[in-house]
């Protein structure tokens, strides 16, 4: 791995080669308001300091919260189907981005060159020593309940990462009777894999319990979005996240860290 590559990784991951990021690109395509993003630097403010290692947002963003985002390591959300790839590699070294996140949709009928292109954009990254990370959903976006089995989703990852892929963000699954469970998916990736938020939830236990089931089972970290800033005291939250990722907190004692 080239010396630019591995700093650039080195920025985005803890010391210990984990990782909290807070994702926060989600009005760039959501179809409504994304209530609690209206004001992304206050969130970026209150969570960075708390604990968290990197910030997934967008190239508006960057633009309009240097000053919160400071020196914190940056992954830009870029589009799957950019009209000039070069020129989205060139934007984001402009920015100073760590690196680059694209939906990736393995086995997606209704998008059959996503993954040729997600390669194509992968080869430029390389070039330019930018790492990228897949944001994989298996048979397109959203995901099918019949795509998110381990077997899918083990292959789904590993396409992802033939295709050049630095890191993978992906759902966290279980299935009952499976001999090795979501170990399996992490280990035939051969990469990184950061499971991702999911749906708001008012409870975060659940969310806590995910995140540790999700590290036990190999995963190197997670992305969390809504579960964040739209936590009513996000900076306790990713306190909470951040002390399980990093430090094996048990559930209980995050927990405390909400009250």
């Amino acid at each position: 791995m080239h010396e630019g590559k591995k700093r650039r990784l080195e920025r985005v991951f803890g010391a210990d080669g984990k990782i909290l990021v807070v994702a926060m690109d989600h009005a760039a395509y959501m179809p409504d308001a994304v209530i609690g993003l209206e004001n992304p630097g206050s969130i970026i403010a209150k969570t960075m300091p708390a604990g968290a290692d990197a910030l997934l947002t967008t190239l508006g963003t960057l633009r309009k919260a240097g000053r919160e985002i400071g020196t914190s390591a940056v992954i830009m959300s870029v589009e799957s189907y950019p009209q000039n790839l070069e020129e989205v590699i060139i934007q984001a070294l402009r920015y100073d981005v760590d690196m680059i996140k694209v939906m990736v949709y393995p086995f997606a009928e209704t998008d059959p060159n996503n993954v040729w292109n997600f390669q194509k954009l992968a080869t430029l990254a390389d070039k330019w020593n930018l790492p990228i990370m897949a944001e994989v959903f298996p048979g397109g976006y959203p995901a099918k309940k019949e795509d998110l089995t381990i077997n899918r989703l083990s292959a789904a990852l590993r396409i992802a990462a033939e295709a050049g892929a630095d890191v993978i963000k992906t759902f966290f699954i279980e299935e009952e009777g499976h001999p090795k469970g979501y170990r399996a998916v992490v280990e035939n990736a051969q990469i990184p894999v950061v499971v991702l938020g999911g749906e708001k939830s008012d409870d975060s236990r659940p969310l806590l319990e995910k995140v540790k089931r999700g590290m036990d089972s190999g995963a190197v970290g997670v992305a969390i979005g809504r579960n964040i800033w739209g936590h009513p005291r996000p900076e306790a939250i990713t306190a909470a996240v951040a002390a399980v990722v990093h430090r094996d907190a048990t559930i209980d004692a995050a927990v405390k860290m909400l009250q």
